[in-house]
């Protein structure tokens, strides 16, 4: 999921086409599908973009090292195989298939990986996941830094198909990594031909997936795919055509799905319990997790850097009745920040967040006490913060939630809301232009970290705890070859950031919520990376 990660709420939807004749073909004979997306996609440049449906879209155009398969297990994609460790599980060999073309016809090759992943540390393409591959590359710091060219980043082609990369220390997750978009491969030559103008047409992308472009510009409300025809590997796709189409209103879908336009539908709020008895509705877990994050910047409202505010205004949240009440969308209840069913502790074999325990909990008897100290630590008799949030109808309701129960419970707080279309409101997150916000963040990788080392020093929140930095310092470097004593500094790192610190607010695990036509078979889900793959997509 993977900034990572903030992200935003995907959902899915998708439609029935009809022949060329005006009417409607048999399942059987089906070579086309639609899907919808909640939200516009950002780029299909894969360094680009960082939020879930950019990703899901590049994911059927583009293949990497390696893919999830329908059960989240690793699988070889342009690899040949899984890598081969040496150097105390620092440096990483793979071997590419031979067979593996660009839309082009060129081959994809060692040196593909290479440039985009020295194109991704370089500051200069300003790419939202840059960090990603500078904090762990061995080499990629010192160019976050300036202090080092990109083209000394740790990675280089033993031949035409095989890759070699050296990190800064062991990585546990490294692996799981590589199936995530900004270690996928980009073709050097036609990026520099194609410069800016790269990934915004058919005509000025290039394809190695199992699909390519033929209908897409930027801001557009729908994505049209073919079959890439120059494409072998182990996607093996039945439709021949891939409409991607941008449906932000769910009442809309389910209309559409009932006059059998849509054959897959999101859902929300209300829409999920009217019609939850219905033939084909289903929920899909999720990775995806929802909480307030707030700005320790000191240039922001003093009241984010109090610890007593923040501890107030988790108490007052009741988030059983966010999730039951409100949004009624089968969300869960989320109690720490990493979800339940990521990850398993490799020493217990436990769910990391069952294991964890509820690291957040409400008190409403309590809010009062820590309002008043806050107001008292601050010098001050009132509060006015500005809550930044997406257009999308449910962050809405839970803004109005929230902005209700805590002006309710903490006398003399006005929270104002401010709702802004999804890439506006991501953007001036990625600036620390904002005082508070609905954060959601989706794993990248199967591992705690993916979501705890957002607030390590240095991070965009600008929160800072020593306590917290050591911990996590632990668990990536003294006791990274260790699982049992990894997984426990990692357990401290997520209590001293939730329940000591409140530095985050947890509200809830999000939980896809659809009617499907019982027809359409081979979407796969995914709780970490791109959440869906539609390329497996076919009709029964």
């Amino acid at each position: 999921m993977m900034n990572k990660k903030l992200t935003l709420t995907l959902a899915v939807a998708a439609t029935m086409l009809l022949a060329a004749c005006g009417k409607q073909n048999t399942s059987q004979n089906k070579k086309e599908a639609s899907f919808g997306l909640n939200t516009e996609v950002a780029s299909l440049d894969t360094l680009k973009a960082q939020d879930p449906n950019s990703f899901d879209v590049q994911n059927t155009l583009i293949s990497g090292l390696y893919r999830m398969d329908a059960n989240d297990q690793v699988k070889p994609d342009v690899a040949s195989g899984m890598p081969k460790k040496s150097n105390g599980n620092k440096t990483y060999t793979i071997n590419l298939r031979h067979n593996a073309k660009w839309s082009n016809g060129t081959s994809v090759t060692a040196s593909d990986f290479v440039f985009a992943w020295k194109r991704g540390a370089n500051p200069a393409t300003k790419s939202n996941y840059a960090y990603i591959i500078q904090t762990i590359v061995k080499n990629g710091d010192r160019i976050a830094a300036g202090k080092m060219n990109a083209n000394k980043l740790a990675v280089k082609a033993l031949g035409k198909y095989k890759l070699q990369v050296t990190l800064q220390k062991p990585t546990p997750y490294f692996t799981s990594l590589l199936s995530f978009n900004p270690y996928f491969p980009q073709n050097k030559a036609f990026i520099n031909k194609m410069g800016s103008k790269y990934a915004t047409s058919p005509s000025t992308m290039i394809y190695n997936g199992p699909f390519k472009l033929k209908k897409y510009q930027q801001g557009a409300t729908s994505i049209t795919l073919t079959k890439n025809k120059k494409y072998v590997g182990p996607i093996k796709a039945k439709l021949n055509t891939i409409t991607f189409n941008i449906v932000k209103n769910p009442q809309t879908g389910l209309s559409q799905y009932e006059d059998k336009k849509l054959d897959m539908t999101f859902l929300t709020g209300n829409l999920v319990k009217n019609n939850s008895k219905k033939a084909g509705f289903k929920t899909i877990p999720n990775s995806m997790v929802t909480y307030l994050q707030f700005n320790f910047n000191k240039s922001e409202n003093p009241f984010l850097r109090n610890k007593d505010f923040r501890s107030a205004i988790g108490n007052a949240i009741n988030t059983k009745q966010l999730a039951s009440k409100v949004l009624q969308d089968k969300s869960l209840p989320l109690t720490g920040y990493v979800p339940q069913k990521l990850v398993k502790n490799p020493a217990t074999g436990q769910d990391f967040r069952k294991e964890g325990g509820a690291l957040s909990t409400s008190d409403k008897t309590q809010v009062q006490a820590d309002w008043n100290k806050a107001l008292k630590a601050t010098g001050k008799k009132s509060a006015t913060i500005q809550l930044l949030v997406d257009d999308e109808d449910w962050q809405k309701t839970t803004a109005q939630y929230l902005q209700s129960e805590l002006q309710n419970q903490m006398k003399g707080l006005k929270i104002e809301i401010r709702s802004l279309p999804t890439q506006q409101e991501l953007a001036l997150v990625a600036q620390g232009k904002f005082q508070m916000c609905l954060a959601q963040w989706g794993p990248d990788y199967q591992d705690p970290n993916t979501y705890l080392a957002n607030y390590v020093s240095g991070g965009r929140t600008k929160f800072s705890d020593p306590k917290f930095d050591k911990d996590m310092n632990d668990a990536n470097t003294t006791y990274v070859n260790n699982p049992a004593k990894r997984f426990a500094a990692l357990h401290s790192a997520e209590k001293q950031l939730v329940q000591n610190d409140k530095a985050i607010i947890p509200l809830n695990q999000q939980v896809y919520s659809i009617l499907q036509s019982p027809d359409l078979k081979g979407v796969a889900n995914h709780m970490v990376g791109a959440p869906f793959t539609y390329a497996t997509a076919y009709w029964k």
